[in-house]
């Protein structure tokens, strides 16, 4: 029997969808038990405190099967992330008239 516990999340940074739209960033801190990791959430002045996440939560999706978790290696990857999900669609102009020669 294996008793090795795996932890490829510590470390890692996030970015988890709200019902509301919005959504929440922060870090995976460490593994608090098997299948839980301390996360931090960020905060605009003050840090949060650690709060616990486990494996189910974070692989939750919703009705469509759109995940609520999305996880990064580096800071710069969420922010690139967050930055094409903030950008304002760009509409495009098709035109249904056949042009004139």
């Amino acid at each position: 029997m294996n008793d090795k516990v795996f932890d490829t999340l510590t470390g890692m940074y996030f970015t988890v969808d709200d019902p509301d739209g919005s959504y929440g960033t922060g870090q995976v801190i460490r593994l608090a038990a098997e299948g839980v990791y301390f996360v931090r959430f960020d905060g605009n002045e003050v840090t949060l405190p650690l709060e616990l996440a486990s494996i189910g939560e974070m692989l939750e999706t919703t009705d469509e099967e759109f995940k609520l978790w999305r996880f990064f290696n580096t800071i710069e990857e969420r922010d690139a992330w967050i930055e094409w999900l903030d950008a304002p669609s760009k509409p495009r102009v098709i035109s249904l008239v056949k042009p004139t020669k």
